[in-house]
């Protein structure tokens, strides 16, 4: 298992239960998220589709969507996908190209993060900051 595959999810993943929560497990594309929600949601129902595997992801999706902010159920959702696609080969196949196939390229994680991939404004994440243009 390819532990890089796993952390090149969690960004998506993430976004898709920050924009929807626990819904996300079940909520149709909606036509106004951006793309990395779109990947997130597209990654969770390929992981969702194998009957077994699904209780074990939803749990830990429904945790990380009550907390957010938390690292502990960030980190279990991460676990839990690990040890999935340690589990299933052709699984982790699927995601790879599901992935190469995106046009997500920018992430960022941890407090006061941005990742942009077109930025025609102002992005300020400091405290007082002053701002002229």
């Amino acid at each position: 298992m390819d532990p890089s595959l796993v952390d090149a999810m969690m960004p998506s993943l993430t976004a898709a239960v920050a924009a929807y929560g626990a819904n996300v497990l079940v909520r149709a594309e909606d036509a106004a998220a951006v793309e990395t929600v779109r990947l997130g949601q597209r990654l969770l129902a390929r992981l969702r589709r194998n009957e077994d595997l699904r209780p074990r992801i939803d749990v830990a999706v429904q945790d990380l969507a009550s907390a957010l902010d938390d690292e502990d159920f960030r980190g279990a959702l991460r676990a839990q996908i690990k040890k999935v696609l340690e589990e299933d080969a052709d699984l982790a196949s699927d995601l790879k190209t599901l992935l190469a196939g995106s046009r997500v390229m920018a992430q960022a994680t941890g407090a006061r993060s941005v990742a942009v991939t077109r930025n025609d404004g102002i992005i300020s994440t400091g405290d007082n900051a002053t701002i002229q243009r």
